[in-house]
C-alpha cells in the first residue's frame, strides 16, 4: 500500500493506493478533505464508485450539491438559520438562500492540515485536521475535528471522525458524510438499495423533517421505482449496512455506518435529478436536530466523540 501525492488542478490531491489491485482513494484536503475517486476492483475489473467531479472546475460548478463533502458541525439544516442551546440564542447564516436555512455546517471545502501519512503492507491512512477557534458566526464553540481516512487490503476504505470540544462549555454537534454513488455505465433504472431503515422524515417546505412514518426497505426497492429525498432512522446496531446493487452485473457498493445510539443513527437517502447517482449518507442526527434535538449530541468541554462508516464493493 502507498500514498502519493498528484496534482488536481490549482490543488494537491493525496492518492492512497493498492498497487497490486489498482484500488485508490483520491483525497483533496484543500476541499474539506472529500473523496473525489474511490477506485474498487471486482471480478478483475475497477469501478470508480464516487460520482464528482474530473477536473478543479467542474467541481467549483458543484459545489453547491456538497459532493462527497463532510457535514459538520451540523449536517443537513438548521431551520432559518435559528437555534438556542444552553439558554442562549445564536443566529448562523443563511448559506440556502432559496429555503431560508442554514445547510451542513461549515467545514466543508475548507482547508485541512495533513498530519499523518502512514503505509504498510495492508493500509494506507491518511489523517486530517481542521482545528476550529469559535470565530463562525452564530456557533462560538471550538473544536478540533480529525478525519482518518483508510484504504485496507481486507476491508475496503473507512473513515473515522474524531472531534475534540476544546471549549470551556458543552457544544451541539450534528455530523454526516455526503458522498453520491455510482456504478459506471449504468443509472437509478438499473439498481436496487437494501437498508434497515424504520421511519422516513416528512419534510416541510423547507424540506425540514416535522413528522415521521413507517418503513421496511430491509427487502430492497428499486431505484427506478423511486424519487427518494429523505431522512430515515436506522435500526440501532453495531453496523447498520446500505447495499446499493446492480440488477444488470454481479457488483454491489456497501456503505456501513456504526448506527448504535449517539453514533450514525440516521440515514440520507437522495436520487438527484440527472438520476445517474445517488447519494447514501450517514448521520448522527435528523433535519433541524439543532432546534428539534432528534440526533442532536452535546460534547461537554474537553470532551472527544469519535464514529465510524466505511465502503466496500463486492
Amino acid at each position: 500500500m502507498k500514498i502519493t501525492k498528484e496534482t488536481f488542478g490549482r490543488f494537491t490531491e493525496y492518492v492512497l493506493s493498492n498497487p497490486t489491485t489498482g484500488e485508490t482513494v483520491n483525497i483533496l484536503p484543500e476541499l474539506g478533505g472529500i473523496i473525489r475517486k474511490m477506485v474498487f476492483q471486482k471480478n478483475e475489473k475497477l469501478f470508480n464508485i464516487i460520482a464528482c467531479a474530473d477536473s478543479d472546475e467542474q467541481f467549483l460548478q458543484q459545489m453547491a450539491a456538497y459532493p462527497s463533502a463532510h457535514l459538520f458541525p451540523w449536517g443537513n439544516r438548521v431551520r432559518d438559520g435559528k437555534y438556542s442551546f444552553e439558554g442562549n440564542s445564536y443566529q448562523l447564516p443563511i448559506n440556502e438562500v432559496a429555503l431560508n436555512n442554514a445547510l451542513h455546517g461549515f467545514v466543508a471545502f475548507t482547508n485541512f492540515e495533513v498530519i499523518e501519512e502512514t503505509s504498510t503492507e495492508t493500509k494506507a491512512i491518511l489523517i486530517l485536521r481542521y482545528e476550529f477557534k469559535g470565530n463562525y458566526f452564530g456557533y462560538p464553540f471550538p473544536f478540533v475535528l480529525d478525519i482518518s481516512n483508510t484504504l485496507s487490503t481486507d476491508d475496503g476504505f473507512s473513515l473515522t471522525y474524531t472531534v475534540k470540544n476544546t471549549g470551556n462549555q458543552s457544544m451541539p454537534i450534528v455530523l454526516g458524510w455526503h458522498p453520491y454513488f455510482k456504478i459506471e455505465g449504468e443509472n437509478v433504472k438499473d439498481w436496487r438499495i437494501d437498508f434497515p431503515a424504520t421511519e422516513q422524515s416528512l419534510p416541510d417546505d423547507q424540506m425540514i423533517s416535522v413528522e415521521k412514518k413507517l418503513v421496511d426497505f430491509s427487502e430492497g426497492v428499486l431505484l427506478k421505482e423511486q424519487n427518494l429525498d429523505a431522512v430515515f432512522n436506522i435500526k440501532p446496531a453495531d453496523k447498520v449496512k446500505a447495499v446499493l446493487s446492480s440488477t444488470q452485473q454481479d457488483v454491489a457498493i456497501t456503505l456501513w455506518q456504526e448506527a448504535q445510539q449517539g453514533q450514525f443513527s440516521f440515514m440520507v437517502v437522495y436520487v438527484p435529478p440527472s438520476r445517474d447517482c445517488v447519494a447514501i449518507e450517514p448521520m448522527t442526527g435528523n433535519t433541524n436536530a439543532f432546534n428539534s434535538g432528534d440526533g442532536l449530541l452535546t460534547l461537554a468541554a474537553g470532551e472527544t466523540y469519535q464514529v465510524s462508516c466505511g465502503v466496500t464493493l463486492s
